[in-house]
Parts: structure tokens; C-alpha cells; sequence
């Protein structure tokens, strides 16, 4: 089967027999303490494959873990942090520690490399705001914008806080950008598990534990965003919506990850939308190209397809 999402064509994997599947309900401000989810034999291949590690979690609206691999185990966050941070200022704002409409002027000392918005703002003299700059951290995933905001909401700690406080006790920022990607073996700083990832954006996008405005918004922009656009996006039919931010790490110790929120979509004739699901990719180390870890995260987000369809 060949799905044609517009922008590129993918083989669909065909769906064999032995998803590892899980029923692990998330406390209301916690993780599960113990998850044990076979390994996936499809997932093990591809991970095998390009080398490394691979950690996937995928979980719907209720919390539960449907499917896991290396759930678990700590990988570096990278820029999937974005879409949580952009969920801490908007509930910031709501609670009137920041004013996320106050105008903010970017200064040469906010850059870093890829600030493609930020850079823009400056050569233009025009002054920004926290909202339009946490807009831009998810769709374009700015990094000096990242860290604009780190700074308004208090640093590294009070993002790790907040995290905590919606579910995701095991993910921890401890550093901005670009030193948070260094990805060193053994660090447990800037890191998660795809569980805690999954669970943490679950409360934040389907409960809307930081307010259901603040979910719709970011779900808006995590619809939008400009990036992996060949990861997650690439694997799943053309008829769902979905929304996701990405991050890499540099080739000295790379990365490639993906965190979505999919609604996949009943038979054409119901024209209902399912409950959505939360799917966190993460990879450590691969030995395969940028490009080939990419095909293969779209690979194992088709192969968890039929988990999240509905029948009709």
C-alpha cells in the first residue's frame, strides 16, 4: 500500500501480529513506577537497522500505554522540550507571572545558532512578544526564542518543575540552547523517557491540565509546525490530523526525535474524528544518515497505525 501525503510518498508497512500493548493508567500528577511492554519485533529490526537505541511510547486519551519500546530508558530530549515550554508560558501568563503580550526586543546577545525568527526580529528592529516567540519555538523551533522564554519563566528548574507538576516526573531540563543537546553517554541532564514525554504531553494537550485554551493553542501550532514533515507525519495515513515537534541533536552525538499528537479518523462515510493519541519517537547514537533514521522513525509510527485506528 503506497500513502500519498502531498508532499512525499511512503511504502505503508504491512501490520504483522505482536504490538507490545499495555495497560498502565498515568496517576494524576505521576508515571506509572512499573511498565513491563515486550519488545516489539518490527521496532527491535529497525532499530537494529540503523543502530543505536530507539525508545517509543505511544498512549491514548486515557492514559494508557498501548505501545512501548524502550519505554522507559532516558534519551536526550533535544527540541522536543519546545512544545512543553510553550505550555508553561502560556499557563504562566495565566496565572499573572508574565505578560506574554509585552513587547520583548531581541538583542545580539539572545542569538544562537538556529534563530532563524530571532535574527529576522533583529534585522528588522521590530519588537516581539513571549506569545509570538513561543509560537515560533514550536513551528520553527528558534532557539534563542527557547530560551527567551526559559529565562521569563526562570530557568532550566522552574520548566523541570512544571513538568513534574503535569505528569512528567522523569523529564528534566537542566541546561538552554544548544548546550541542553550535548547528548553525553550516561547524563541524565536535559533528558526523558518516552513514557514520561508521552504522558506529560497527553495531560497537556488531551486533559488540558494547564488549561484547555492553552491545549487548543498549542495543538494549533504543533499542527502547523514546519518541521518533520519526513518523521512521524510520513508514516501515518494522509486522511489523519496530527501535529508534532521534532528534535535533533548534532553528528557528534546524534539524535532524532519526534512527539505528536494523532487523530486518527473513522471510515469516510462516519466522517468522525477518534480520540486522539500521544506518540514520542526518540533515538540515541544512530549509525545510519540523517535521512534514513527519519524513514525509519515514519516505518514505526505505520507499523502502531493499526493500534490507533478505528474501526468503524
Amino acid at each position: 500500500m503506497v500513502v500519498d501525503r502531498s508532499r512525499r510518498l511512503i511504502v505503508a508497512i504491512p501490520f504483522l501480529a505482536g504490538i507490545s500493548s499495555v495497560s498502565a493508567c498515568l496517576p494524576e500528577k505521576g508515571e506509572p513506577k512499573q511498565t513491563v511492554v515486550p519488545d516489539n519485533i518490527k521496532i527491535t529490526a529497525i532499530e537494529k537497522r540503523i543502530g543505536g537505541r530507539v525508545g517509543v511510547a505511544l498512549m491514548d486519551s486515557k492514559g494508557e500505554i498501548r505501545a512501548a519500546h524502550r519505554g522507559q530508558e532516558r534519551f536526550a530530549m533535544c527540541s522536543t522540550f519546545k512544545a512543553p515550554l510553550a505550555a508553561a508560558m502560556l499557563a504562566a501568563h495565566d496565572k499573572g507571572k508574565l505578560d506574554q503580550y509585552a513587547p520583548v526586543t531581541i538583542t545580539k546577545d539572545d542569538l544562537v545558532p538556529y534563530a532563524p525568527f530571532a535574527e529576522r526580529m533583529l534585522r528588522e528592529k521590530r519588537p516581539t512578544s513571549l506569545y509570538e516567540l513561543a509560537e515560533k519555538t514550536v513551528d520553527y523551533s528558534d532557539n534563542a526564542a527557547a530560551n527567551i522564554i526559559l529565562r521569563a519563566l526562570g530557568g532550566p528548574e522552574a520548566l523541570t518543575a512544571f513538568f513534574a507538576e503535569h505528569g512528567g516526573a522523569q523529564t528534566r531540563l537542566d541546561r538552554i540552547e544548544p548546550e541542553m543537546n550535548e547528548n553525553a553517554v550516561g547524563d541524565p541532564r536535559d533528558t526523558t523517557t518516552p513514557i514520561s514525554m508521552a504522558g506529560l504531553m497527553r495531560n497537556i494537550l488531551i486533559k488540558a491540565s494547564a488549561g484547555q485554551k492553552n491545549a487548543d493553542i498549542l495543538s494549533e501550532w504543533m499542527v502547523k509546525s514546519a518541521t518533520g514533515k519526513e518523521r512521524i507525519e510520513a508514516g501515518i495515513p494522509a486522511s489523519w490530523k496530527m501535529g508534532d515537534k521534532t528534535g535533533t541533536a548534532p553528528s557528534s552525538a546524534p539524535a532524532y526525535n519526534d512527539v505528536a499528537i494523532i487523530w486518527p479518523h473513522q471510515q469516510e462515510a462516519i466522517k468522525a474524528q477518534a480520540e486522539p493519541y500521544i506518540l514520542a519517537i526518540y533515538t540515541d547514537r544512530p549509525h545510519a544518515p540523517a535521512q534514513q533514521v527519519d524513514k525509519a522513525i515514519a516505518e514505526i509510527s505505520n507499523i502502531l497505525v493499526p493500534i490507533m485506528a478505528v474501526q468503524g
